[in-house]
């Protein structure tokens, strides 16, 4: 079921192409005289009109979409269901059950709501109860969008055939819905240009220097909505999500992004809208990270001490993560495991990153206060070992096989044929080609730095034991040199 607007230029789009459907837009702008100036920086708006609807209406495109395209059982799909154990009348009954019913209906559009998206994978949970692990098939239509601003609904749907256009036009519709409405509407800003972005990069892929483009038309638009919006909640969520873009595709020049907190910071300070508690942890963590890689130590412990206390990253992570899915890698934090790619979770990464900068500017009191308070600084042997004092052999042999399984695991997915995996692993880390090289050099990094706090701070039995394991099973020649310099260095300075 497809609005009169989208049929239109989705004809002019087979027709013409994208010119096209920009000449079509050009003629109902004309005829259109009620909206205010069009800027024209991602070409011709449409108008709002054209497309939002009240919320029976999209209850009913939605709804009756997902039904024409996934509410019967097709070749490809019964296959994937057989391979989940679901004959086709369980299969059939279930899509009749959903498809058909008053409450199914009600319950696709409390779903698609509350998510703004609907994909047949998501369906499936819905209806069936459970993720699926294997590839869902490819199906004609491949995404359902829903927004409500004020009483009125923004329903957009993703088809597999012709899908450039249909990422051009949800483009389209949501720069159209910036520039002729205010601002106040807007909810869910960060996941709206979210979509925006995937899409954008969908439509754009040809095109060069696609990251600096992109950037470009965002700030225009902003721009452009800052000087025709007052202030309001949306305008600081608006600005915040500029940031986050910046950073994220800013590709080593921080510049601009530093820029844009400092003005940021400026702006929303003695508002009625100042920063929550939320939006100051976001920009210390973006900070943080700016500092890491400027290699300016001061600004790295200060910005990192300031997220570990009183818990400040972890307790507004979740909330950070729904609205910026990219920006914190979630990876599960492995408390047991050492030799991991601490840039995979967050929190790991954090502490990997704090204790290196101690290290560097020879704080080492605060490394080892470090890893007595966070497990996650190193592990929870060590961390035991530090805090309760006990080196018995018996720990010390705990710690060497929680570094065997963290190999087994990394090397074959499994703690079967332990040994194995452990001679595979040690034949192979250090080849740049090796799935695992990565892991190795982090983990070769970041226990080094361990070693260096345990040695100036005289945890003599525990530091010799983890050189020991260090030596076994991830010594990198280059690494090993810089510690060897290092204590070196510190016993003739002594």
């Amino acid at each position: 079921m497809l609005l009169d607007c989208d049929e239109q230029l989705f004809m002019a789009y087979k027709r013409s192409g994208e010119k096209g459907t920009e000449k079509v837009l050009s003629t109902w702008s004309e005829a259109e005289n009620k909206l205010q100036a069009d800027p024209k920086i991602l070409g011709t708006a449409l108008s709002p009109n054209l497309f939002l609807v009240n919320e029976e209406m999209a209850m009913n495109i939605a709804f009756s979409t997902a039904r024409k395209y996934w509410g019967h059982v097709t070749t490809d799909t019964q296959a994937f269901f057989d391979k989940q154990g679901m004959d086709a009348k369980f299969v059939h009954d279930r899509l009749n059950d959903f498809f058909y019913t008053q409450r199914g209906k009600e319950i696709f559009f409390e779903q698609l709501f509350a998510q703004h998206t609907m994909d047949f994978e998501r369906l499936i949970w819905l209806i069936f109860g459970k993720r699926m692990q294997i590839t869902m098939p490819v199906n004609e239509l491949q995404t359902i969008f829903l927004y409500k601003l004020n009483n009125e609904y923004f329903v957009h749907m993703i088809y597999k055939e012709h899908t450039l256009f249909w990422h051009w036009l949800f483009m389209k519709k949501i720069y159209s819905l910036f520039i002729h409405k205010p601002l106040e509407q807007f909810t869910f800003i960060h996941e709206m240009l979210g979509h925006f972005e995937h899409s954008a990069r969908k439509t754009y892929t040809h095109v060069n220097n696609f990251v600096n483009n992109y950037k470009k038309v965002l700030d225009k638009c902003i721009t452009y909505v800052d000087n025709h919006n007052s202030t309001c909640l949306e305008k600081k969520q608006l600005h915040l999500y500029q940031i986050v873009v910046h950073y994220r595709l800013a590709e080593g020049d921080n510049r601009c992004v530093k820029s844009l907190i400092t003005a940021f910071e400026a702006d929303w300070r003695y508002s009625m809208y100042a920063l929550t508690e939320k939006e100051k942890v976001l920009i210390a963590y973006l900070l943080f990270h700016i500092a890491h890689q400027e290699k300016n130590d001061e600004l790295v412990i200060q910005y990192g001490e300031y997220l570990l206390e009183d818990e400040r990253l972890n307790n507004y992570a979740i909330e950070i993560m729904l609205e910026y899915k990219e920006l914190l890698p979630n990876r599960k934090p492995t408390p047991p495991a050492i030799v991991k790619n601490y840039e995979l979770n967050f929190l790991e990464n954090l502490y990997a990153i704090l204790l290196d900068h101690y290290v560097r500017t020879e704080r080492y009191h605060e490394g080892l206060t470090l890893l007595k308070e966070h497990k996650l600084a190193s592990n929870k042997k060590i961390h035991a070992a530090l805090v309760q004092k006990n080196y018995s052999n018996e720990h010390f042999i705990a710690i060497e096989a929680y570094v065997q399984q963290d190999i087994a695991l990394l090397v074959n997915n499994s703690l079967q044929h332990i040994g194995l995996s452990v001679d595979e692993w040690r034949r192979n880390y250090r080849l740049p080609e090796a799935s695992y090289y990565f892991v190795a050099q982090s983990a070769s990094l970041h226990i080094l730095n361990i070693l260096k706090v345990l040695f100036v701070t005289e945890q003599y039995e525990l530091f010799e034991k983890l050189m020991e394991i260090y030596k076994k099973y991830l010594l990198i020649d280059d690494h090993f040199e810089s510690l060897r310099v290092f204590i070196s260095t510190y016993v003739e300075q002594e």
